[in-house]
């Protein structure tokens, strides 16, 4: 409503200054045009500062969210250098708790070895077992660069939690 007072009240004056229907009409679809351009590039703006890049099932891990998440079980004394999670992929949702709606999270623990690949994946706990199994599932492929002692690799255990959210 307050939009079609504002277009009124610029055609009259428009009008009143003594200019044609036909420039009166263009004026009106630039300034519609400005708003237009505005408003998306506020949305745009909007959305990349207030949404995380956080992982989606089936699709890379942000490195960074691993890292946040990411804690040794293994005393830092036994490391110079953490592992670092180089690539895998965030686990799916699973089937039974998507028909109930169900929201859930798992914890897992497993070690990373000398070469950087995942070993004796364990749950720690979850709201349901499907949830872990799927965190299990996931954790199977990822990879890390492994911590090192002294410049060599050693193995460690880590332990990262998981959400569920359908």
């Amino acid at each position: 409503m307050l939009l079609l007072v504002l277009k009124y009240q610029q055609t009259a004056m428009l009008k009143a200054e003594g200019h044609s229907l036909k420039e009166s009409v263009m004026s009106q679809y630039l300034v519609d045009r400005g708003f237009a351009a505005l408003s998306l590039i506020t949305t745009l703006l909007l959305y990349a500062c207030s949404s995380p890049k956080l992982a989606v099932e089936g699709n890379p891990m942000p490195e960074k969210q691993v890292a946040t998440y990411m804690t040794s079980v293994t005393p830092s004394s036994a490391y110079d250098t953490p592992p670092k999670f180089l690539k895998g992929y965030a686990p799916f949702f699973p089937a039974r708790e998507s028909k109930r709606r169900h929201w859930g999270y798992a914890v897992v623990e497993f070690g990373v070895t000398a070469d950087g690949a995942t070993s004796d994946i364990r749950p720690i706990t979850a709201t349901a077992y499907p949830f872990a199994k799927e965190a299990m599932y996931a954790v199977q492929t990822w990879r890390f660069d492994p911590a090192r002692k002294h410049g060599q690799p050693v193995v460690v255990r880590i332990r990262i939690p998981f959400t569920f959210r359908s």
